[in-house]
C-alpha cells in the first residue's frame, strides 16, 4: 500500500511553470480576459500535483490535460457571468492564497481575480444570475472580511467533479475585490487486474477495528457467491485517484479486506470507512491505483458483519 504523503508532493503548471491567477500585470476589462478560448493576453495556467505516481502513460497524460482545459473552460465560464466594469488584476489575495497547502496527486487547480463595481452583495448576486444553469451552489462560507460561495459543476469522463469558488471582500477605494478558483482531480486510469471477475464464487471478509487506540481481534466471515458477486460489481464500479490513501489522521480507524474466491489474480481489497471511503488494491504482481468514493460499499459491507 502507498501512503499518500503530505510533504513530497511537487506543484508544476501545464503548459508552463507559470503560477495560476499571475500570468499578467496589467489589469484587462472582463470579456476579454486571459481565460484559455477567450481574446486577450496570456492565460491562467492550470496547477497540476504530481506527487508519487505522476501520470505513467500517454492516456493518464491526456486525462490530465482534458481536466486542465476543463477546469480552464470553467473558469472562462465565469468571466462571461462577471458585472459590467470588472477588471482583471492578477494575483488579488481575496480569502487567502489560491489552493490548500498540502494538495492531493490528482489536485488541479486554476485561478484569477478583478476588482468589480458595486458591493460584495451586489456582485455575487449577478454573478448567481449568469454562472451556467448545470452548476449547483453548495452554500458560502468565508473568512472574516470575505465571503466564499461554492457552486460545484458536473464530473467530465476523466475527472471526479470540479467545484468552483467565487470570494469577494470590500475594497478600500470602492467596489470589490473578487477571486474565482475552480479545482478539480483527474483520475487514473484503471487496469484491467483491478477488475474483479465476475466469475468469483465467494469472497472471505476480514473486518479490523479500534486500528488507532487498541486494535481489537479481526472478524472474519465468509460470503457465497451472490454477495461475493455484488461486491464485486460496486468494486468495479469505483473511480480511481492518484497515488496512495491519503495520510491524514493517522489513518482508519476501521478496515475491511476482501479477497476472492475463484480470482486467480490473489488481488486483496482494503475498504477504508471513517473519512476516507476509499480501496487500497494489493496485488503481488504490480501497483495499483487506490480507488475513491467508496462510501456506498463500506456500508454494505458494514451491514454484513
Amino acid at each position: 500500500m502507498v501512503m499518500r504523503g503530505l510533504g513530497a508532493v511537487a506543484i508544476v503548471a501545464v503548459g508552463a511553470l507559470v503560477l495560476a491567477g499571475c500570468a499578467s500585470a496589467a489589469p484587462t476589462k472582463a470579456g476579454s480576459s486571459s481565460v484559455a478560448g477567450t481574446s486577450g493576453g496570456s492565460s491562467p495556467v492550470p496547477l497540476v500535483s504530481v506527487g508519487s505516481p505522476s501520470p505513467s502513460d500517454a492516456a493518464e497524460r491526456s486525462r490530465v490535460e482534458a481536466v486542465s482545459n476543463l477546469v480552464r473552460s470553467l473558469l472562462a465560464d465565469v468571466v462571461v457571468a462577471l458585472p459590467d466594469g470588472s477588471k482583471e488584476v492578477p494575483g488579488l489575495r481575496v480569502g487567502g492564497l489560491p489552493g490548500p497547502l498540502y494538495p492531493p496527486d490528482d489536485f488541479i487547480d486554476v485561478s484569477d481575480s478583478w476588482k468589480a463595481p458595486g458591493s460584495a452583495d451586489q456582485v455575487l448576486a449577478y454573478i448567481q444570475h449568469h454562472v451556467p444553469a448545470s452548476w449547483t451552489s453548495e452554500g458560502s462560507a468565508g473568512p472574516k472580511g470575505a465571503t466564499n460561495v461554492f457552486y460545484q459543476a458536473p464530473a467530465a469522463a476523466a475527472d471526479g467533479g470540479p467545484t468552483v469558488q467565487v470570494w469577494v471582500a470590500p475594497d478600500p477605494a470602492g467596489g470589490v475585490d473578487l477571486r474565482v478558483e475552480v479545482q478539480d482531480t483527474w483520475q487514473p486510469v484503471r487496469p484491467a487486474l483491478e477488475q474483479v471477475p465476475a466469475t468469483v464464487t465467494g469472497a472471505t471478509l476480514v473486518r479490523r477495528t479500534d486500528l488507532k487506540e487498541s486494535p481489537s481481534p479481526p472478524v472474519t466471515i465468509h460470503v457465497g457467491a451472490d454477495i461475493a458477486r455484488h461486491i464485486a460489481a460496486l468494486l468495479n464500479a469505483l473511480p480511481s485517484q492518484a497515488g496512495g490513501l491519503l495520510d491524514a489522521g493517522g489513518g482508519p480507524d476501521t478496515t475491511i479486506t476482501v479477497t476472492f474466491d475463484g480470482d486467480p489474480s490473489t488481488t486483496q481489497y482494503t475498504v477504508n470507512g471513517d473519512i476516507y471511503n476509499t480501496v487500497t488494491v494489493n496485488s503481488p504482481s504490480q501497483e495499483l491505483p487506490t480507488l475513491s468514493h467508496a462510501g456506498d460499499l463500506v456500508n454494505y459491507l458494514e451491514g454484513l458483519f
